[in-house]
């Protein structure tokens, strides 16, 4: 397995984005990127990327088991509270909210979940996303989009004068920016997560 394959898999685990891990590693999301294609196959912040995903250094970078420390505590990743976030359907709010580590500033943040597979690996059908409206995307960033009447993730395609979504299918024709509601960028995914947390009903499926 290579760098890239275990950069996806750990964040595909810890539900971390390209934007996500960048933004709390420090990093440029382009360098996360280029690690994940294997178009950089080495970086100096390996260390901190394994801290952040809670794996082992040697793992990440040369494949040494096990994926995990025997003792989590010698890589924790601290959180010193979590963050709620209201869980919209399209444009209804639903009373429903999804408690997310407290990384990230939620001003602007909705969570969605994914009724359908999307076309992106990363977020298929059940995955719980949170997007946030006033980020900026950059290539293959995530994002979150309303075209006609259907909500779903794209990869955003920056092609420098014009933009556009894609899916991981290159069969599948770009899609014009101008065409689409891009509603924002998601910086943060769950997948599998069976219950939430309601506004004054405990624990409730959705």
């Amino acid at each position: 397995m290579t760098l890239s394959k275990r950069l996806a898999l750990a964040m595909k685990e810890k539900g971390f984005t390209q934007s996500s891990l960048a933004r709390k590693a420090g990093m440029a999301q382009s360098m996360i990127w280029k690690l994940i294609s294997g178009n950089a196959h080495s970086t100096s912040k390996i260390v901190e990327l394994a801290k952040i995903l809670g794996v082992r250094p040697e793992w990440l970078n040369d494949g040494v088991e096990p994926m995990y420390p025997a003792h989590p505590q010698q890589h924790p990743v601290y959180y010193s509270n979590l963050t709620p976030v209201k869980i919209y359907n399209g444009s209804h709010d639903t009373e429903h909210l999804l408690m997310i580590p407290n990384l990230l500033n939620t001003t602007n943040c909705r969570a969605y979940k994914i009724t359908s597979d999307s076309g992106c690996y990363e977020a298929p059908r059940g995955t719980f996303i949170v997007v946030d409206a006033n980020e900026t995307p950059g290539n293959n960033d995530l994002v979150y989009a309303k075209i006609k009447e259907d909500y779903s993730v794209y990869r955003f395609v920056d092609g420098g004068t014009d933009k556009y979504l894609a899916v991981d299918d290159s069969r599948v024709p770009l899609i014009s920016i101008s065409e689409v509601e891009l509603l924002g960028v998601i910086v943060y995914l769950l997948r599998n997560l069976k219950r939430v947390q309601t506004g004054n009903k405990g624990n409730t499926e959705i």
